[in-house]
Formats: C-alpha cells, structure tokens, sequence
C-alpha cells in the first residue's frame, strides 16, 4: 500500500476517535463501534452485547433510493518518486525514447475535483424485494482539473527527437471528464450516522496541454478506464437518536466526508496534430471529499423495536411487535430473523410472567402476583406449568391457613369469600369452601340463636350438620344451648298457646340432642302438668260460653215474635239484650242508620234495621 494512502487512513481513523452517544451509561467510541460500560444497570438478554455489533439494525427499512449525492473535494496526484516528491517512472509511457516527464512540483499535482451519483438504487430490493445490505447502484460523473500546472521543461530534447513535440513552452495539466457506475454500500449501526463506502467503474476523457496563456489544447486528448475507492462517514440531518419505526416515505438528507483513492488509465491517445510523444499515461490520486446526499428509506422499523424489548426481556411486548412487524414486512429479508425471535419470545413469555409474579409477591401485592402466574400458567409447557403451579399451590396453602383463622374467630364467610376468590386455580381451595359454608351457616344458626330465635336457630343449624358431618359435636353443644333457654323461656310463659309452643320446642330439642338434662327434664315434665291443668280449665271455660250463647239464641227465639217496627232501642235491648255485632252509618240528611245483627238458634241471624234510633226494619236470612 502507498505511503500517502496509509497517512490518510491513520489520520482517518483518528478523526473517527470521538465519544459517541452513551447507551445506556456506556463510554462510547469510534460512533458507538467500540463501548465500555463500568457497570451493567439491565439485565439483558443472552446475546444482547453481539447483537448490538453484528445485527444491531437487521429489522430497518431498506434505503430504496438516492436522487443525488454529490461530492466535492480536493486532491494530489500521487505515485512518489525516488526524492519522495515526483511521481513514479512508469506513470508515463512514450513513442520514443525521450526524457520522462517527471510531474513537475509538487504544488503542480493538487486539484480539484466534482463528483455526482444520480439515480442510485437498491438493485437487489428492486429485482428480488430482499436488501441484505444497503447497496445502491447507479450513474456517476466526475470532474477534476489541477490547480498549478506543471511545465514541462524538457519539451527542448523532446524537439530533438520530432520537431513537432517542441511547439514551444507547455503546461501538463489533465482535464478528466469520467461518465460510469457508482456502487455504494451503506453500513449503518447508528441511527444518525452511517458508514459509505463506494466504488465507481467508468471511462475517462482527458485534454492534457495547455499553451503558454494557458488555454487548454483541442488536441491532444486521452481516453481510458478509471476506478475509484471511497469511504467515509455520513451524518443525517435532523434524525433523533430514536428514530420513527413507522412506516416513514419522506426523504432524508446527510452530509460527511470521505477519503478517496482513484486509478486512471489512458491507454489511447488521440494525437491528430503530433504535438506529444506521450502515448499513455496512468493517473493515481489521493483526496479528501466533502458531501451532500440525498436518499429515501433507512429508518427503524417496529421489527428493531421489538428485539429491544426482546433483550430487555419484556417477551409479552417483543411478541406483539414482531407479530406487527412481519404482517407489515413480509417480504423483508430477515423476514427468518424475525420468526426465530418470533418464536424465542413466545417460549420465553411465561419466564417473564412468572418472574413478574415473583416480583408482585415480593412488593406484597399478592393479587397482581397470582395474576401473573395464571397468565404464565396458559401459556407455559409441561414443565414450566409444573414450576409454575408448585408457586400457585404453594400461595393457595398460606390462603386456607389465613381462611382457617378467619373460620375459628367467627368470619366464616369471609373464609368462604376467600377460597372462591382462589378456587380457580387451587383444588384444595376449592375442597375447602363447602366446610366453610357449613361453618358459615353454624355461626349464622348461632346469632339466631343469640337473639332469641330458637326455631330459626335449630333449622341453621341442621343445615349445617347436613353439609358437614364433622360439626355433630358442635351441632349438638349449640341444640342443648336452645334447649336450655327454651326451659327458662317456657317456665315463664303463662298463656296457654304460648306454653304449648314452647313445650314443643322443648319435645323437639330433647329429641334432636338426646336429652335436656336432668334438671331440665324435671321443668319440663312440670311445665306438662300446668299445660295439662290449664288445658281442663279451658275446656270448662269453653262450655260455660257454650251454655251463655244457646241461652240467648233461645231468648231470641222467644221475643222475636213481640218485635214490631216502631220500637226503639232501649226496646230491643231490653227485650233481646246487646247484638253480636252492629254497624253504623248516616244517610244524606245526617240522620244515624244503624243494622243490629243478632244469632238465632238455628245458626242463622237475624238483622234489626234502625233509622234515628227507631226500628224500620227486620230480616232472617235463610
């Protein structure tokens, strides 16, 4: 390699040492190629730090298109001679043999030099719809003429050998018109810059002489193939770090410099007039570019979004964007890529999941953390819902120790509202609820039991017994408790109805727990002999209102037949005595109506009508 093209490369590489953007609290170098991070503060996914090397934006949208780049720069010709400042030997062939023509100074060989690409296309995503890289293809012109011409100072001796080629004093200065095909590959790692590096193939047209006023000659001229190497950063205007992973259609710009190395061959030499012993000459140069481009595509897609989640080990979020990104890309070449991460995320939802859990669990919000274990249990294989079930059993365990205390201190219902709450996902919890119900409706029965109602209290708790059978003892313990207020409750009872209910109730309780006791037993065999003394007097009570009632059924029977209408009432009370019943009402002059109904012997009635106190009226009905 030249001396010169190794200078510039050192001198390249260390205008290229410069601190880039810091990824997350990294030290950044050479634009983020090389970074050093003292301490790790995520926790990434294996693979992440090769990633970011080798595939840091393979999900990007491809760069389609450039309209125009255009470079513009200086160079010198280069070659070196043995003095370290002329060009080489070889760089200039001639017809005869004369004196070489060494390049003149050095300030004879700096130029410069325009340089345009238009109508650069992605060839591979045009023809095939696949970019595995950048690569853009299309026309290139180039220009470039020196600054200084050098003379050419042994034009005497060539005149020695033609008088024609000593036409007098001359000046070597090569005007290159170049038409080819540029080829640009864009490697880009970050989303403000990109690394381009170029090669264009063309062919060269020269006029080379210039007189002594220094207007350049007609003739002679030169044609060849040239080549060209180029690389260079490129900076795009406007672009944030994080760029849009939309679907973006507008175009972007960038601006940059390269180093460019180019080789020329003019091999044919057009000389009509004679004026030149040159028959080739090869033109090497070293420059430096300043450049401008435009181009279209290039941006982050939702694919580059979603395998950031993915090393971040959010795979719930990397799963759906990648779902998103091969819907909208189905035809991007790393189209495979995406499907393995596609399917590495999908595996990996219930870790994350579960580790969620574990993390709910830990900040102590247990219903989050559960949560997340049933959406990793969906979603896990065999083993990993084996794991992931020990935690939910494990959490469903210290459920049904706090649902057993809350059953012992009287909260039955709560312990039932609890395992409902985790019966979805726990058998035991799910074993465990009828027993709290029965329990529930144990202590139900004894606030019946609390406030006085004893029948209410008995059936709850034969309820209770029927759903569980362990509580027999406790069933029992409660019944004796109603038994014993029931004694208390009927030794005070003197209504007649009342005691029979309440002797009942105590018939009932000793059956239901096999006996009330000796001392109560003795109450209740008293309380047997009052209802029984209270029961005779009742029925003589009962006959004697009999004997009242026929008796005066019969004094009606014997006065009907002396009632007449006219007579008032004290007349009829005297002579039938008070009605079983009488009904009062005025009519529209404010006078008292009133109907006196009285039972005769036969069962039926009859029925005195009185108008202001005077009888109007007698009826029997049937």
């Amino acid at each position: 390699m030249h001396p010169r093209l190794i200078l510039f490369i050192i001198i390249f590489v260390s205008f290229c040492n410069l601190t880039g953007a810091d990824a997350d609290s990294t030290k950044s170098y050479l634009w983020g190629l090389i970074q050093f991070s003292p301490k790790q503060d995520i926790d990434y996914e294996r693979g992440y730090r090769k990633d970011r090397i080798l595939h840091r934006r393979e999900f990007h949208e491809p760069i389609k298109f450039l309209p125009a780049e255009v470079r513009y720069g200086v160079f010198i010709y280069g070659g070196g001679g043995t003095d370290g400042d002329k060009m080489k030997s070889d760089w200039m062939r001639y017809e005869d043999d004369v004196s070489s023509y060494d390049g003149g100074a050095i300030t004879a060989r700096f130029g410069h030099q325009l340089d345009i690409d238009f109508v650069k296309t992605n060839l591979f995503y045009t023809l095939l719809r696949a970019s595995w890289l950048d690569m853009q293809t299309g026309l290139n012109f180039r220009y470039s003429n020196l600054f200084v011409p050098g003379e050419i100072d042994r034009i005497e001796t060539w005149g020695s050998v033609n008088p024609s080629w000593d036409p007098g004093k001359m000046f070597f200065s090569p005007r290159v018109f170049n038409l080819g095909i540029s080829h640009t590959t864009m490697l880009q790692w970050f989303e403000f810059w990109y690394i381009d590096l170029r090669y264009t193939w063309g062919y060269a047209y020269s006029k080379f002489y210039l007189d002594t006023k220094k207007e350049l000659l007609s003739t002679p001229t030169a044609f060849g193939p040239s080549m060209s190497f180029s690389i260079g950063p490129r900076f795009i205007i406007g672009e944030r770090k994080n760029s849009n992973t939309s679907k973006g259609k507008s175009n972007r710009f960038s601006f940059g410099i390269d180093l460019r190395y180019a080789y020329t061959k003019f091999n044919d030499i057009n000389d009509p007039d004679d004026l030149t012993p040159i028959k080739q000459f090869h033109l090497q140069d070293f420059g430096i570019h300043f450049t401008f481009s435009v181009f279209y595509g290039g941006r982050l897609t939702i694919g580059d979004r979603a395998k950031e989640y993915y090393y971040r080990k959010d795979f719930i979020s990397a799963f759906e964007y990648f779902e998103t990104f091969l819907n909208d890309y189905p035809n991007h070449t790393n189209r495979k890529r995406a499907e393995e991460f596609l399917a590495l995320s999908k595996e990996k939802i219930p870790i994350q999941l579960y580790d969620e859990g574990i993390e709910f669990e830990k900040q102590g919000m247990l219903s989050k953390s559960i949560a997340r274990f049933l959406d990793a249990l969906r979603k896990a294989d065999n083993e990993m819902r084996q794991l992931i079930q020990y935690k939910l059993d494990h959490i469903a365990i210290l459920k049904i120790e706090k649902a057993d205390l809350l059953s012992a201190h009287g909260n039955a219902a709560q312990a039932v509202e609890l395992m409902e709450k985790i019966s979805h996902y726990s058998t035991a919890a799910r074993d465990k609820i009828p027993i709290y119900k029965a329990r529930q409706i144990l202590q139900e029965g004894e606030k019946a039991l609390h406030f006085g109602f004893y029948s209410k209290s008995l059936t709850l708790f034969d309820e209770a017994l029927h759903k569980d059978s362990s509580l027999k003892f406790e069933v029992s313990t409660l019944r004796y408790q109603v038994a014993t207020h029931l004694v208390v409750m009927a030794n005070k009872i003197s209504d007649h109805s009342e005691l029979r209910a309440a002797i009942q109730l105590l018939v009932d309780a000793s059956e239901m727990t096999g006996g009330l006791g000796e001392k109560n037993e003795k109450v209740l065999n008293e309380l047997l002999i009052k209802f029984n003394s209270d029961q005779d007097r009742e029925m003589t009570s009962r006959i004697d209102q009999r004997m009242d009632l026929v008796r005066q059924r019969a004094i009606i029977k014997e006065s009907t037949s002396s009632l007449i209408v006219g007579m008032t009432i004290p007349d009829i009370q005297s002579l039938l005595g008070q009605p079983k019943d009488i009904i009062q009402k005025k009519d529209k002059e404010g006078l008292s109506i009133q109907l006196w109904i009285y039972p005769l012997e036969d069962g039926g009635e009859m029925y005195l009508s009185f108008k202001d106190y005077i009888l109007f009226k007698i009826e029997k009905d049937a």
